[in-house]
Order: C-alpha cells, then sequence, then structure tokens
C-alpha cells in the first residue's frame, strides 16, 4: 500500500528539490496537503526557502554627498555619502533595471542590475574633469570658426579655391 504513495512523493522531490521537497515529505507523511498549496507554504518559509523580493544596494566610490539613482524616468532614491546606501526592494526575477547614476559634477553612469538574488552594486563615479581617463574618451573637437555662416567652416569645398584647369561636367 506505501509503494504507490512513494513513487509521486520521490518524484516530486526530483522535479521540485530542496526545501519545497521536504515539505512535501513532511505533508505526505502527516497525512496533510499534498500538491500547490504545501508548495506555496515551502517557499514562504524563512527556513532555507526562497523569498519573494530581493534587496539591491547601491554604493558609489569615491562616497559622494548626493547621487540621484533612476530607472528610466522614475527616481528610486538618493545615496547619501558612505555611510547610507540606496537599498530597493523589488520583486524577484522581474526583470533588469536599467538604472542612471547623476551626481553634480561627476558623469552619469549607466549599468544593469539583475533581480536573481541580492545584488550589492558598487559604482565608480568619474568627475567631469578626469573624462579623458575613460576607455573611449575622444578630445574635443576644435571650434569651427564663427557661427555666423563667413569662413572656411560654411563653404561646401572646405574654404579650397576651385580647380580652374579642369572644366565641369555639362547635364545631357
Amino acid at each position: 500500500m506505501n509503494e504507490p504513495r512513494r513513487l509521486p512523493l520521490a518524484l516530486a522531490m526530483s522535479v521540485l528539490g530542496g526545501a519545497a521537497a521536504v515539505a512535501l515529505l513532511v505533508a505526505g507523511a502527516a497525512g496533510g496537503a499534498v500538491g500547490p498549496v504545501a508548495a506555496a507554504d515551502a517557499s514562504a518559509m524563512g527556513d532555507g526557502g526562497v523569498a519573494a523580493t530581493v534587496k539591491i544596494t547601491f554604493q558609489t566610490v569615491p562616497p559622494i554627498d548626493r547621487v540621484v539613482v533612476a530607472w528610466g524616468g522614475k527616481r528610486l532614491g538618493l545615496i547619501r555619502g558612505q555611510r547610507r546606501p540606496l537599498i530597493v526592494e523589488r520583486p524577484r526575477d522581474s526583470g533588469p533595471l536599467d538604472i542612471v547614476l547623476r551626481a553634480e559634477g561627476y558623469l552619469p553612469v549607466h549599468t544593469r542590475v539583475y533581480t536573481f538574488n541580492d545584488n550589492k552594486v558598487y559604482v565608480r563615479m568619474t568627475a567631469a574633469t578626469d573624462r579623458k581617463t575613460l576607455l573611449g574618451y575622444r578630445q574635443e573637437l576644435p571650434d569651427g570658426g564663427p557661427a555666423d555662416g563667413g569662413g572656411a567652416a560654411a563653404a561646401p569645398d572646405g574654404g579650397r579655391a576651385p580647380d580652374a584647369g579642369m572644366p565641369l561636367p555639362v547635364p545631357r
């Protein structure tokens, strides 16, 4: 009589694994409910079960007094120095967050954070004056001249005199 009951429990244990399988075994041995209700109770348990939310902690290097953390157009909060990081709680596996960190006098930093598990994100902020130390930095172009349309910058030929020795092609 016990043989047919052991097969589904063994199958549930191999499919579900971990704390949910232990909860199913305990519920089955005690004559309790076996199925999705017992599995949901097992996932809500704190001992070995997985929490429904994750905590993401944001901190900057070097510590900056006021850093605005935004997710798209939504402002998530502020990082207020070394001892006061921003902690955001999100639903587990709710998808990635594309975060932008902005501080006055620093370049904005774009990063992606995943919600698979708890994360601590340390973001290196670069001062606007030190932007030339970043990979991919390009020197600013020199000024092209006056903006009123005069000078070499406004000429379509780059300010070069037309070649008088070669006639222009005539359309047919």
